[in-house]
């Protein structure tokens, strides 16, 4: 018998997108794919923490603004208390700034610390700079 695990190719890169805009995470589930991500996708925070214990992504992509302004930095802070994705990458997306006007640009160091993600992107995000960032950061 010979061992096919050298051989095998390596498991893609999971991520799950989350936001409350179902076309969005169509839109976005559809461009990561074709980048040659492997995709779950959530519509709420609770939904988000369901879909991350059972489905193990290696790197989360979420809107800020969900049921609350502040939906995504609270899901992103639940998700490095849990030991299994303190590590993981977290990529938040907002259109904050066209709707209540804050500037992430002033201090994005201290804004990506409070939120305790990586980066962030406005929406609507640039496809081949959001998946180059997801690599980067992993």
């Amino acid at each position: 018998m010979s061992d096919d695990s050298a051989t095998r190719a390596p498991r893609p890169i999971k991520v799950l997108v989350v936001d409350d805009d179902p076309d969005f995470v169509e839109q976005h589930l559809l461009m990561l794919t074709a980048q040659g991500f492997e995709v779950a996708t959530a519509s709420t925070t609770e939904e988000a923490l369901e879909v991350a214990a059972r489905e193990m992504p290696d790197a989360f992509v979420l809107d800020l603004i969900m049921e609350h302004t502040d939906s995504g930095a609270r899901l992103s802070r639940a998700l490095r208390r849990d030991p299994r994705f303190a590590q993981a990458p977290i990529i938040l997306l907002t259109s904050v700034g066209q709707e209540l006007g804050f500037e992430f640009e002033r201090n994005p160091e201290e804004v990506l610390a409070w939120m305790k993600a990586d980066a962030w992107f406005d929406k609507p995000a640039p496809m081949e700079e959001l998946g180059a960032a997801l690599r980067r950061l992993l």
